[in-house]
């Protein structure tokens, strides 16, 4: 069932609002962060980071792996495409976290707050990716790959630091610059 959604971009000095369509892949998404992991990173600090991230699911350790796996294959994805790797970033796991949380309670996918996400993360640019109901992360990837929208903020250059969060099945991907 085909859907259509804003696909937030803001900047500091303007606001510039894209629309994309997107197709319902193997579930629902909306386009809006971005999120990626450097595989240079020591393995404890990205463990760390997924414990962190790790929020309502249905299982904490699954939540985490699922975030854990989704910020290695966005940074692989960048990085094969020339683009640097995205940081993990507490205060932008912590945003994350708080939108999957509350799309999680209302049972819908949405970038209700996304202004205010922005206004808290101190940045002059945000995009965001948000997403429902995919098993994994590389099917939570292709979906968004798969919509030039969440493409074009997985592949933003201008955005270094990320974060990722899962809350039962709602993903939430925020990534400012």
């Amino acid at each position: 069932m085909p859907a259509r959604t804003a696909v937030p971009t803001l900047r500091a000095r303007g606001v510039a609002r894209q629309a994309a369509p997107f197709a319902a892949l193997a579930g629902l998404l909306f386009a809006g962060p971005v999120l990626a992991s450097d595989a240079s990173l020591p393995a404890a600090r990205l463990a760390s980071a997924a414990t962190h991230l790790s929020v309502e699911g249905r299982a904490g350790a699954d939540t985490g792996l699922y975030v854990r796996k989704l910020a290695l294959l966005i940074n692989e994805y960048r990085s094969n495409r020339g683009l640097a790797p995205l940081e993990l970033a507490s205060e932008l796991n912590e945003l994350a976290s708080e939108h999957s949380s509350q799309m999680a309670e209302q049972r819908r996918l949405s970038h209700d707050g996304f202004r205010e996400r922005f206004d808290r993360a101190r940045a002059r640019l945000c995009v965001e990716n948000v997403g429902v109901n995919f098993p994994h992360g590389e099917a939570q990837l292709d979906g968004w790959r798969a919509s030039p929208g969440h493409h074009r903020n997985l592949l933003e250059p201008k955005v270094a630091r990320m974060g990722i969060a899962r809350s039962a099945s709602f993903v939430t991907f925020f990534a400012c610059g």
